[in-house]
């Protein structure tokens, strides 16, 4: 039997013509996001196109989602193989658990949006720290001081995503730059995320969790902050209730992957912006959408 392993961005670089072009020819987006316009009370579609990151390529949370989950969807009618696991990076987790029928689309479609409108308070920034390790990232944030900078995602052994306040992020670069990082990357979101500055907005969202009902997965899944294959509703539950505050261990979760002999990956996303962010291409095959359904 193939193993496939689907997995879902939660940010990242969209092919916007193929999206386009994928939203005219197939009845299920424009379904999918008529419904998810309904639940929203605006146009999500119109104000993809009016978005000003449009132009660069960048999504919000809530388009990102419902892209996911019409491909998901897509998918299902034209090849209708359950992949064999499924799994998302940061708010990927949430169309990964709507994917495998934990989670009904509109419950998810609103935590989402209630998520998204208290994050922007919080505002901070994000820097991708290419070339150094794991370990040393870390260093430099603990000798840094407490409570200031934190690493978000380990997205794999070349690139750490780091996150904090703006004062803090600005002065750390430094460091990392002195500390042989190759290249830094500001990255466009204007918020912090998945480090312990969330918790109020974590604590703000326990009202919305309380009320939504969780089911046992279809197939397995893997929660990429714990690193762990999850069943039982009550952990999926509580595992997605605290990620916002955790780091997501992206690199360990592919590692997880490759040790149960899963090789084809599938990428719910208009790119391929998960698949290329491994440094372990020789052991996995890729497989992209814009092949599958164009």
């Amino acid at each position: 039997m193939i193993k496939i392993s689907m997995i879902f961005p939660g940010h990242g670089l969209q092919n916007i013509n193929f999206l386009k072009k994928i939203y005219k020819n197939n009845n299920i987006f424009k379904k999918t996001f008529s419904k998810a316009s309904n639940i929203l009370n605006y146009n999500l579609w119109e104000n993809f196109l009016k978005n000003k990151y449009c132009k660069n390529e960048y999504f919000s949370q809530l388009e990102i989602f419902t892209i996911s989950i019409s491909l998901y969807k897509l998918w299902k009618k034209k090849i209708g193989i359950r992949p064999y696991v499924m799994t998302g990076h940061s708010l990927g987790q949430y169309s990964a658990l709507v994917c495998s029928g934990v989670l009904n689309f509109s419950d998810a479609l609103k935590i989402i949006s209630y998520r998204q409108k208290l994050m922007r308070n919080k505002i901070g920034k994000m820097y991708a720290i290419i070339g150094l390790n794991k370990k040393i990232v870390k260093n430099i944030c603990k000798d840094f001081g407490k409570k200031k900078v934190f690493i978000a995602c380990i997205n794999s052994n070349n690139q750490i995503i780091v996150t904090g306040k703006k004062k803090y992020l600005k002065k750390i670069a430094n460091e990392f730059k002195k500390n042989g990082s190759k290249k830094i990357i500001h990255l466009p979101m204007k918020h912090m995320c998945h480090c312990p500055l969330m918790k109020n907005i974590k604590d703000n969202m326990l009202n919305k969790f309380y009320k939504i009902n969780f089911n046992r997965p279809k197939n397995f899944v893997i929660d990429s902050t714990l690193v762990k294959f999850l069943n039982k509703p009550k952990k999926i539950k509580y595992a997605l209730f605290n990620q916002i505050c955790k780091t997501v261990y992206w690199n360990e979760t592919i590692d997880l992957l490759l040790s149960k002999k899963i090789k084809y990956f599938l990428e719910m996303n208009t790119g391929n912006f998960l698949t290329k962010l491994s440094d372990k291409k020789k052991k996995y095959y890729p497989l992209k959408a814009n092949q599958i359904f164009i």
